[in-house]
């Protein structure tokens, strides 16, 4: 499921999103600088101005890493010349919050959340949007983190806020809905969540347009739980649809493709497309490897897919190999006990009593 950080009522408008065209771009990120560009940065007001430039290009490719480390130096030179509790400070805070949350790191994405929101808070008080923005990303660490409780307040306050500031139809005020509504989903509250998305949905069509990348992101989601429901053709249709659009938008080699091949091929294994499905998370997995790296929880993610598919095709030497690999990143990244570890091995040491 994808998160926004940062159905639709009528049934035509929905039909005609996942079967026109679309009229999105596809956008030229920058290429990657040498190394020895990079370092050769000075720290006036132009240069950092460049760094934060360099820095957003690799975001958009998913090269993560690279951003984050320019990130950290414009943070760092910023910092001493403004202070620590500048009110800027807290942008470069909810920066590399979210860098940082993107690769997995989430206990230091947290404390860059928490820092960003008591900075903001402090000097803009209690109900600012640039408040929620934090709160919004700091509830995503904390969702997954499986800390639903706390995810879910964290929603509630963002809503409350976006709605109080720009009213209750705000392309934000669909953000933390559709947000809220994977919330619910990961907790198997599916209708919940259904009504949440299509509620989002219809705010970001009228508000944005029908081919925006944010209503594929809320479309993805909702794909996610027509699959738990067991309505794949459905599904299907929306997954195939998003990947075209972020495709678009982004180009193949992006996280945000990567995801939804793999939940492509999630549909695919369900339909018994085995061979389909197999070459989906193999996509899924060389583009999560190459950009996020061979430790991220998404990787994890993949190869415990690729495991279930072995395992339903009777290939259980890779099952078992891919579901150990898988284990080891998961239980590393989220911790042993996170429910996403525990249903795993779970499930798998059912699978085993049933040989």
């Amino acid at each position: 499921m994808k998160l926004i950080k940062r159905v639709v009522g009528s049934a035509a408008i929905f039909a005609l999103w996942c079967f026109a065209g679309n009229s999105l771009a596809a956008s030229a990120p920058d290429e990657p600088l040498s190394a020895e560009k990079e370092a050769a940065f000075g720290i006036d007001t132009e240069s950092l101005t460049r760094m934060e430039q360099t820095a957003d290009g690799y975001k958009r490719r998913g090269l993560y890493s690279r951003a984050e480390a320019i990130i950290q130096k414009v943070f760092e030179v910023r910092r001493k010349i403004k202070g620590v509790d500048d009110p800027e400070m807290a942008y470069y805070h909810n920066n590399l919050g979210w860098l940082k949350a993107e690769q997995g790191k989430y206990a230091e994405a947290e404390q860059h959340y928490l820092r960003a929101a008591a900075i903001t808070e402090k000097n803009w008080g209690a109900n600012h949007p640039d408040l929620a923005d934090q709160l919004n990303n700091l509830a995503g660490v904390y969702r997954s983190q499986a800390r639903f409780t706390e995810a879910e307040a964290l929603y509630q306050r963002c809503i409350a806020i976006w709605e109080k500031y720009s009213g209750s139809d705000h392309p934000n005020v669909a953000l933390a809905l559709n947000n809220l509504g994977g919330l619910y989903a990961l907790q198997g509250k599916l209708e919940s969540a259904v009504g949440l998305f299509q509620r989002a949905l219809l705010i970001q069509v009228s508000a944005l347009g029908i081919d925006s990348p944010e209503i594929a992101t809320g479309v993805n989601n909702l794909a996610w739980v027509y699959n738990k429901q067991g309505k794949y053709p459905q599904s299907e249709t929306l997954y195939k649809r998003v990947i075209e659009i972020w495709v678009k938008q982004y180009g193949f080699e992006h996280p945000d493709v990567a995801l939804g091949l793999n939940n492509l091929g999630n549909v695919e294994r369900a339909l018994g497309n085995h061979a389909e499905a197999e070459t989906l998370f193999l996509k899924s997995l060389s583009i999560r490897e190459k950009l996020l790296g061979k430790d991220h929880p998404d990787v994890g993610t993949t190869l415990k897919n690729l495991a279930g598919l072995y395992r339903d095709i009777g290939r259980n030497g890779e099952a078992e190999s891919h579901y150990q690999h898988s284990v080891a990143i998961l239980e590393k990244a989220l911790g042993l006990d996170h429910p996403v570890v525990m249903e795993m091995r779970t499930g798998y040491a059912q699978h085993d009593e049933g040989k």
